[in-house]
């Protein structure tokens, strides 16, 4: 995928490059898949060898998207299952929404075949939405094979992090032992791996949905008292971080609510600088967290891991079950305030992906089914939105210093926006089009004639 010692190519078109150090450029130059200059036309001329082709496009360039949580197999399987041959990315969007609860494969357990086969029909339709990397946040080990057989293959466009999901209570691992021994046998940990497929932290589950009422909260849901589901017992969480913090492997936590956040708030700061190397992670985290383990997971370097697709769908509800207490749901504002990193994506595709409408619900804070947003005070910025698609969920992917930005020396995932995400009007986000994705110089997405979003793309081998 790096394109090893092909000729540097200048792209002029404006450039918003997500480099605090040089926000904005009007060229690029590539080669061997890594940007190698970007700055005014003179300037990325002036640094490669004289006769070097030169593109003109008409389009605005940002870095590749990064959704930090996709189930990008999970969603190639569906993708088999629900969509026509030759479907575009918004007709699987669609098919998604239409197929919201049906499972990911009605077929029983795919094969190793179906797998890559899903993850080659799904990819060209992510590429299309402007993504270049993924977070897989809960990999199974057949899931894993899926991913090691189509990097195997040269079929993995996606630059893709699997986070290992080995549940306490199943067969292969009945108990918080079992899941240490595994991990303890696999001879490698967090990071393992290279720049398109590589090993993130583990997954766990602390508590359960927030719409469910199943999010551990501090306050009762209910005049009953109950607070919601603890699903790991606090000596088996404790036991677990030392471990991992101890032999090399992240942990990302699903912490609903905001006692689950404090919880893992307070086994967290006990890890140390494991915390930062391994990039642990709280995921979800957005029910009625305390401003104090905000600020403490900050502090220790935890990663915030949120997806403004989940309150887009749950806000309503949200409020109609807790009234004022949803109002700041998915508090995006008060993490970035805490000094937090934030990595945003989407739990899809069981829950909406597209990055056009979620970066705009992070904006109005508007949700599903309803013209009143939540509360306009954890509203953010366009320009921190694309930051949490880029930058923060660059930093989660252990791929801080090759991917996010486009400076030299990182990796070529770049992608030719219709016009700039960061001028156009808020509701105009959602109507912006793809016109072309690079994953390390080499084309993976290029609209049809017309600038219709689709799947023309370079194959895979």
């Amino acid at each position: 995928m790096n394109g090893a010692a092909t000729p540097p190519v200048v792209y002029i078109a404006p450039v918003v490059t997500m480099d605090p150090q040089r926000p904005r450029a009007a060229a690029l130059a590539v080669a061997a898949g890594r940007v190698v200059a970007v700055g005014s036309v003179d300037e990325v001329r002036a640094t490669v060898p004289a006769g070097a082709p030169e593109h003109a496009l008409d389009g605005v360039i940002l870095p590749g998207l990064i959704d930090a949580h996709m189930h990008m197999q999970r969603g190639g399987l569906k993708a088999l299952a629900y969509l026509q041959d030759g479907a575009d990315a918004d007709e699987y969007i669609e098919a998604m929404r239409r197929t919201f609860g049906e499972e990911s494969w009605p077929g029983g357990e795919p094969t190793l075949e179906q797998r890559v086969a899903g993850l080659r029909r799904v990819q060209p339709l992510l590429h299309a939405l402007g993504f270049t990397g993924v977070v897989d946040p809960a990999v199974t080990i057949e899931e894993m094979r899926g991913y090691q057989e189509a990097h195997r293959r040269g079929a993995l466009t996606m630059r893709t992090v699997a986070m290992p999901y080995l549940e306490p209570g199943s067969a292969a691992t009945p108990d918080i032992d079992a899941v240490i021994g595994h991990l303890e046998g696999t001879g490698v940990s967090t990071g393992f791996g290279d720049d398109v497929l590589r090993l993130g932290p583990i997954k766990i589950y602390v508590d359960g949905e927030g719409l469910r009422g199943e999010a551990l909260l501090h306050e009762p849901w209910n005049e009953t008292g109950y607070r919601g589901l603890q699903r790991m017992a606090d000596d088996d969480l404790d036991r677990l971080v030392r471990f991992c913090a101890e032999n090399g492997w992240g942990i990302g936590a699903h912490a609903v609510g905001g006692a689950a956040i404090a919880t893992v708030t307070r086994r967290f700061s006990t890890a140390g600088a494991a915390v930062r190397e391994r990039r642990f992670q709280l995921i979800h985290a957005y029910l009625e967290p305390r401003l104090i383990d905000l600020t403490e997971a900050a502090r220790c370097g935890v990663v915030a891991s949120l997806q403004p697709s989940i309150i887009w769908h749950n806000g309503r509800g949200l409020r109609e079950r807790l009234g004022e207490r949803a109002e700041r749901a998915n508090p995006v504002r008060s993490w970035i305030d805490a000094g937090a990193v934030v990595a945003f994506g989407s739990d899809g595709p069981f829950f909406a992906f597209d990055p056009r409408l979620l970066i705009w619900q992070a904006i109005t804070r508007r949700v599903d089914g309803s013209q009143r947003p939540l509360s306009l005070d954890e509203a953010i910025t366009v320009q921190e939105a694309l930051a949490a698609y880029t930058i923060g969920a660059a930093y989660a992917s252990l791929a801080e210093e090759s991917r996010g930005m486009l400076r030299p020396g990182m990796l070529a995932d770049w992608v030719l926006w219709s016009a700039d995400p960061t001028t156009v009007a808020t509701d105009e986000l959602r109507a912006l089009r793809v016109l072309r994705t690079e994953v390390g110089g080499r084309t993976v997405f290029s609209a049809r004639k017309g600038g219709k979003p689709g799947v023309d793309v370079v194959g895979t081998n």
